[in-house]
């Protein structure tokens, strides 16, 4: 008995001319999905990986890496290739200002006891 593995196949959609990545159990026909970018195929085998305890087939990992590779340098250069666009930057509003506080008049505070007014002395 063979072992079950999870294999990852590029295929052709019936809905569009765009290709998308297939996700399957081998042996088992339910267990297929489909995916519209190698990096959400990855994940779900991955997911389908921690699911079902199946190992993802080396073959099928490696073009999943290459294709996410080519997709992440295709973005970069497109964004290269863009004319830089001046940005609208926000006009910068100065901060505003507090009033500075009243200072209290400082107390003036001695360290001699006060003698008391009020007493009379006696001989």
């Amino acid at each position: 008995m063979e072992a079950k593995v999870i294999i990852v196949t590029e295929v052709k959609s019936n809905k569009s001319e765009n290709n998308v990545w297939m996700v399957a159990i081998t042996g088992e026909e339910q267990g297929q999905a489909y995916c519209k970018s190698p990096y959400k195929a990855m994940r779900f085998a991955f997911m389908l990986k921690k699911q079902t305890g199946f190992h993802i087939e080396d073959a099928s990992l490696k073009a999943l890496s290459e294709e996410i590779a080519k997709v992440k340098a295709a973005s970069a250069e497109s964004e290269a290739e863009k004319p830089a666009e001046q940005e609208v930057q926000p006009e910068e509003k100065p901060k505003k200002q507090r009033k500075p506080r009243k200072k209290a008049e400082p107390k003036v505070v001695s360290m001699a006891p006060e003698a008391p007014q009020d007493l009379i002395a006696f001989l």
